[in-house]
């Protein structure tokens, strides 16, 4: 069980390689073939087609078992980033981005299900937190890289260089999870599992927190480096380093609060995390300076926040389910999506109201404000 633990950390790692060397330039690259402000509207319809593949996922998951499905959909998914990178304008840059942002939702899913059979209620925040680590160590040695080489040569070089890691995720999965045990998992209908996960409170309140956090995160991926970038003129080698640096947070908290919440439980650090986030993001409303350190401290301050309310909510809502809830999980993974079809249109109202990119910090701490409220609400299970 441990060894094959190992393996699901590593290749939470490959797999978090090229989705963060490429996250926070797709933005940016799809800009070229379109407004800025259209950009979020592409992020719209990849959410909704993630949302409807989530759905359709865990019957899929059944039939073929876990270990074909993660390989099927790491496969597609390099496929899509091999062909993004090719494009020539926007009818074939958006269907590909739109296929491969509902195959990396898919690949996150599979690879949550097969850490959840090799793991321990007791011991969930511990594991959970140790995956997080691990995945995020991938996303600041990738910012650094991804800044290094934005430097010297053009995006199209960011996305080979993510294909070819995505080949090597496939191969360490084919190698190194096969004969993975599949348990007997709970055969309901979409709508009849979808009822029965808000029909308890526990759940449906963490999946409402975990949405909020991925607003905030749909917000800070798509608008932060446009905002840097055309707005205030920093270049892509200071955005990687502010990138890299404000990352940081998610290698030092999810493993040691992971480990502090099996014995105290989540609720309390959640509250911690909610109100930090929110105090931070307020910060950068007054904040139109070039300076890297600047800007590097104060996100760096939110993602105290945003890693300490990600790790609590994967544990709580991770003790919460069994094994064979497989489509629960779809459930839960589908916060990213949805947060990515009424993010951006949150955005766009924002926009038509204060034509100022400065204001989304405003309005997303009052959005963090509410996930405090309704953590007070939680009840604590350890």
């Amino acid at each position: 069980m441990k060894h094959k633990r190992k393996i699901i950390y590593l290749a939470g790692f490959l797999f978090s390689v090229p989705i963060a060397l490429m996250l926070y330039i797709n933005s940016s690259f799809l800009s070229i073939f379109m407004s800025e402000k259209a950009v979020g509207l592409t992020y719209v319809f990849g959410s909704i087609v993630s949302i409807l593949a989530l759905l359709v996922a865990p019957q899929i998951f059944r039939q073929i078992g876990g270990y074909k499905f993660l390989l099927l959909v790491i496969g597609l998914d390099a496929l899509s980033i091999l062909l993004f990178a090719f494009s020539k304008n926007a009818w074939s840059a958006v269907p590909v981005f739109i296929i491969g942002f509902a195959l990396n939702t898919l690949i996150v899913f599979s690879l949550d299900e097969l850490l959840k059979i090799f793991s321990r209620d007791s011991a969930t925040g511990k594991i959970r937190g140790i995956y997080l680590a691990v995945c995020h160590l991938a996303f600041i040695t990738s910012q650094l890289a991804s800044a290094t080489i934005l430097g010297y040569f053009s995006f199209k070089i960011i996305y080979i260089i993510a294909f070819g890691v995505m080949l090597l995720f496939f191969l360490l999965s084919y190698l190194g999870l096969k004969n993975i045990p599949d348990p007997q998992y709970d055969k309901l209908k979409v709508f009849k599992y979808i009822k029965e996960f808000f029909k308890n409170k526990d759940l449906s309140r963490i999946y409402s927190i975990n949405f909020l956090l991925q607003i905030f995160y749909a917000w800070m991926i798509i608008y932060t480096p446009i905002y840097l970038y055309m707005h205030l003129g920093f270049s892509w080698r200071e955005i990687g380093i502010i990138s890299a640096i404000m990352l940081l947070p998610f290698l030092f908290i999810p493993f040691n609060l992971g480990k502090y919440a099996d014995k105290i439980g989540e609720r309390k650090i959640l509250m911690f995390g909610f109100t930090l986030a929110s105090l931070t993001t307020l910060s950068l409303f007054f904040i139109q300076k070039h300076e890297v350190w600047v800007w590097a401290l104060l996100l760096f301050s939110t993602r105290i926040g945003a890693a300490t309310i990600e790790v609590m909510s994967d544990a709580y809502f991770f003790k919460h389910i069994k094994p064979e809830n497989e489509e629960f999980v779809g459930v839960y993974r589908s916060t990213a999506p949805l947060a990515y079809i009424l993010g951006p249109l949150l955005a766009l109202a924002v926009f038509y109201f204060v034509p100022s990119f400065q204001y989304l910090f405003f309005v997303l701490c009052a959005i963090m404000l509410v996930g405090f409220f309704i953590t007070l609400r939680l009840r604590d299970v350890r």
